[in-house]
């Protein structure tokens, strides 16, 4: 059981006593049938004008009425009378507390009505979960006699508490929670509600109640104070209540605020807790020994703070639940362990998740005999799991993932209350078959191993609980099973990505009949896909078959998966047309295989599509005009056969950040309509037949693009100076067009490019899908990736896209002078202005540009020499400045020395090493900026040079004779 359940069991306990107090003597709705018991009139009046108030969609309060059986209030669904007097004295009318609710109990809308005021005997109130406009009017405050009242979650006009709720003093049970527009300043008022005994005002802005402690401080009888998520002040040492306070305090939650080490002064006087929950706040330091000293403590969670070192010997030797995950904590498991024994009769529920624990499972671990959940993943352990951990009896959870535990996985057949097994991300090698003993366990993960071998039926053969299944990621480990194999299980998850599964494709699916999620790739299957497959997928949500060598046609889907999100067929051979789609999908994925025909299913309304990849097919005609898809993020339609022009619909996509439309045969302009596109941040139509001059929108409108590829069109016209608006850019390959003009002396102004260090490594396309209520049902995000030309060759960038920056605008016919500006781009790694009819000289800081990883300026007409700068640039992988008018010497330098006469020639005026054209004044080459005129040249300086050129003749001979060529570190930008 989870702490959020154990905690709203605690609650709907206290809930229920409270409930049964107030109605001792009471008669329910349902049960008066002897017509003595009937609501007086003025009441049932107040009910009615209360029900004219509200918006009821779904008839909830059908039953409130004037004629034949409705005529009695006490009969109302929601209304319970006193026995005796017939007063009504409960209104029970909770909305929905969850998305899965029944709509019989959808919420009311509307205000609260003066009427109520009427029920003068009134003792419990629930409006909880309904949506009051008009927020909660002040005359509430006048239903002295009510003892219960709940108002959590009654939606955003509710700003503020009226004051006067504070003279409800017969109020033991007050629930404010879950308003998030409401903000108190101060809860003074609370301190007359004197019989108070649960408080709940968690998840409201909190942040101005300066007196919090000290109001809840004074209500002597209250047991459960829940403030989660408030925002709560830190509290004043000074103003500490006193310790005799809040002695019958039993349940606190003060979890998700910002306290910190401050709450200990006070929090370890309230001797008679059994329920502490400081989660998610800002408390740092080690874990106090005075946790030992409350004796009656049976749940801490101090998980999601700052707490560091090791544990106090003792934390009570009551606690059934303990969780400390998400910290600092360090050691050793077993020293840890040993602390903890103090509790090894009690504890059931351990979580010590996401810390810095090192060391291996210790047998002390046999000792804890009550244990129900052990958590330890996503720390340092290592070495084996001892046979020991197979002798918890009780033991439903045991997690270990995200560890570096090795071995073989042990024998764990006495785990006979098993369900949950995750051992994913260690480094386990083998697997016994007495797992498949394990006939209560219903997940399985063992994905992310070094697994060896084969897993066959006798892993698998009693485990008829079993509903997720991931082996994923064990690259060397088979599964063999027959082909009339029937399973035992009905699996809901199924992971064997990355196994080796094939090459038939599982026949044991056909008896599977609950999947909502199988994720098949690179799993080595191969031939067509089996019919009756598709047949199998009613109440799938997410199918990946991708990367195998897979195919056949598909047959139309809209019906077979309705409620499908995603699906990957990428990297197969199918073939054919497409099929239509369930209209459901937020990812399809198709790329890299044989599909033909048109794409005239996006016509169709998908709403909630943010990624289509249909790329790498045979795709032909001319590209829709219904465009409707409009949550997109990712669409890649790149190296397929469409022709035509891009559709001006195209720029109704205005949640587009990733338009790929490379290598097809696409004509005309670029539309203007794409300018409504503001939130690109990757463009791609390279390799097409586009003409007309570059847009300069693309620059006055979309401000936060970061990658533009144009390259092999047919446009023209000069570089726009709108381009250098551009703060974020990074990738710029305008090549292989009829751009003419010069490069825009603004480029400077490109600050992404002039960044050394990179923000980011990956480039990643986000997509949201959000519910009615705000609440964020999908999140999901999707690596970008690009194909550049580098080094002469096509790489495909996807892992470390975001850490590349590069300018190509080679075979243009760009004119005029390198502009020196171009030498403020300190982080650019590839710089290719090939190619073209550019003048000047090489501008001589470009050897400051230290990120360099790729030069190429060859065929342009280029003159004077070469900067002795370029010799510093150490990262130089690529250099070609061939068949230019440069002369002079060949500049010294250990980087220069590792190109060949390849990056060289067709210069007639240059000598030096590598060429055979020895120079015949022997002489270092100057910087022109260098003269006399300087102030430090003097006799000395020469002197110097000369020591510092017979150094560099000796280390340049020694290379020359060792052979030894140097390459700069940013080779890891190749993908081989």
């Amino acid at each position: 059981m989870s702490v959020a359940e154990k905690f709203v069991r605690q609650l709907v306990v206290f809930d229920i006593f409270i409930a049964l107090s107030v109605n001792c003597g009471v008669v329910f709705s349902s049960g008066v049938g002897d017509g003595q018991i009937k609501c007086p009139e003025t009441e049932k009046e107040a009910l009615l004008s209360f029900k004219r108030e509200l918006l009821d969609v779904y008839g909830r309060l059908s039953s409130w009425g004037n004629e034949g059986f409705n005529q009695d209030c006490c009969r109302w669904r929601g209304v319970h009378c006193d026995n005796q007097t017939s007063n009504v004295i409960r209104l029970d009318l909770r909305g929905p507390s969850s998305p899965n609710a029944s709509v019989t109990v959808a919420p009311l809308i509307g205000k609260i009505s003066p009427a109520l005021q009427k029920l003068k005997q009134l003792k419990y109130l629930d409006l909880s979960y309904n949506q009051i406009l008009g927020g909660i009017p002040d005359f509430l405050g006048s239903l002295s006699n009510l003892e219960y009242l709940n108002l959590s979650c009654v939606g955003d006009d509710f700003t503020r508490v009226p004051p006067n709720l504070g003279n409800l003093s017969s109020l033991n049970t007050l629930d404010l929670s879950r308003n998030g527009f409401l903000s108190v300043n101060n809860l003074e008022w609370l301190s007359r509600l004197h019989q108070l005994r649960y408080l709940a005002i968690g998840y409201v802005n909190l942040s101005k109640a300066t007196d919090w402690l000290q109001a809840v401080f004074k209500l002597p009888f209250l047991q459960v104070l829940s403030l989660p998520g408030s925002k709560l002040p830190a509290v004043v040492p000074s103003v500490f209540p006193s310790s005799n306070s809040l002695m019958s305090l039993s349940t606190l939650d003060l979890s998700s605020n910002n306290l910190n080490t401050s709450v200990y002064t006070w929090l370890f006087n309230l001797s008679n807790l059994t329920y502490l929950d400081l989660s998610g706040n800002a408390i740092y330091g080690p874990i106090p020994d005075a946790f030992g000293n409350m004796k009656s403590l049976q749940h801490l969670d101090l998980s999601r703070n700052a707490l560091g070192g090791g544990f106090p010997r003792c934390l009570g030797n009551k606690l059934k639940f303990l969780r400390l995950s998400s910290n600092n904590l360090d050691g050793q498991l077993p020293e840890i362990m040993k602390n903890l024994s103090c509790m090894s009769d009690s504890l059931e529920y351990l979580n010590l998740e996401e810390n810095h624990i090192g060391g291996s499972l210790t047998d002390i671990i046999a000792n804890f005999t009550s244990l129900r959940e052990l958590r330890l993943g996503r720390n340092k352990l290592n070495e084996s799991i001892p046979r020991v951990v197979g002798n918890l009896p009780s033991l439903v959870i045991l997690d270990l993932s995200w560890n570096r535990i090795a071995g073989s996985v042990p024998d764990l057949l006495l785990l006979s209350s098993l369900r949950e097994l995750h051992l994913s991300h260690n480094q386990f090698t083998g697997l016994t078959e007495s797992i498949g003993r394990l006939s209560k366990l219903e997940k399985l993960y063992l994905d992310f191993n070094q697994l060896e071998g084969t897993i066959s039926e006798a892993h698998l053969f009693k485990l008829s609980q079993l509903r997720e299944l991931d082996i994923s990621y064990n690259a060397q480990l088979r599964i063999r099973v027959s082909s009339d194999w029937i399973p035992p299980f009905q699996l809901d998850l199924i992971r064997f990505t990355h196994c080796k599964l094939g090459p038939q494709f599982p026949n044991w699916l056909r008896n599977q009949n609950n999947i909502s999620e199988l994720d098949f790739s690179a799993s080595g299957i191969s031939g067509e896909v089996p019919n009756w497959f598709w047949e199998q997928l009613p109440g799938m949500s997410f199918l990946n078959l991708s990367y195998n060598d897979v195919g056949g046609n598909i047959p139309d889907l809209s019906r077979k998966m309705s409620d499908v999100l995603c699906i990957d067929l990428a990297t197969n051979k199918f073939s054919g047309p497409l099929p239509k789609f369930p209209t459901s999908l937020v990812t399809l994925d198709l790329s890299s295989n044989m599909f033909s025909g048109t794409i005239s299913f996006i016509c169709d309304n998908f709403d909630y599509l943010g990624y289509l990849d249909l790329s790498d097919n045979r795709f032909s005609g001319e590209l829709p005009h219904c465009w409707t898809l409009r949550s997109i993020v990712h669409l890649n339609l790149g190296n397929n056969n469409f022709f035509g022009k891009i559709p001006n619909t195209l720029g109704s996509l205005q949640t587009m950040g990733m338009l790929h439309l490379q290598n097809n045969h696409l004509i005309g302009e670029l539309p203007r309509s794409l300018a409504n596109c503001k939130k690109l941040r990757v463009i791609d139509v390279g390799s097409n037949n586009l003409s007309g001059e570059l847009p300069a929108w693309i620059g006055t409108n979309i401000s936060d693009i970061i990658i533009v590829i144009l390259k092999s069109n047919r446009l023209s016209g000069s570089i726009p100076s709108s381009i250098c608006q551009l703060k974020k850019l990074q990738i710029l390959d305008l090549s292989a067009n009829k751009i003419s003009g010069t490069i825009p002396k603004c480029i400077n102004n490109l600050t992404a490019m002039t960044e050394e260090e990179s923000t980011m490594q990956q480039i990643k396309s986000w997509y949201f899908q959000v519910d009615d209520e705000g609440d964020v049902t999908i999140n999901a995000s999707y690596d970008e990736s690009a194909i550049l030309m580098w080094k002469g060759r096509q790489f495909e960038y996807s892992s470390i896209l975001g850490m590349v920056k590069s300018i190509d605008l080679s075979s243009n016919n760009l004119v005029g002078e390198i502009p020196i500006e171009i030498t403020s781009l300190l982080g650019l790694h590839g710089l290719n202005l090939s190619i073209n009819n550019l003048t000047g000289s090489i501008p001589l800081r470009l050897g400051q540009m230290r990120a360099l990883n790729f030069l190429d300026l060859n065929r342009n007409d280029l003159s004077g020499e070469i900067p002795a700068g370029l010799s510093q640039l150490s990262h130089l992988g690529v250099l070609n400045l061939s068949y230019n008018n440069f002369s002079g010497r060949i500049p010294l330098g250990e980087q220069l020395l590792t190109f060949n006469n390849r990056s060289y020639i067709g210069n007639p005026g240059l000598c030096g090493y590598p060429l055979s054209e020895a120079c015949f004044v022997e002489e270092l080459p100057r910087d022109q900026m260098l003269s006399d005129e300087d102030g430090f040249i003097t006799a000395g300086f020469y002197i110097s040079m000369g020591i510092g050129f017979l150094s560099a003749f000796l280390v340049v001979s020694a290379l020359i004779l060792n052979r030894r060529w140097t390459y700069g570190p940013l080779r890891y930008l190749e993908i081989n």
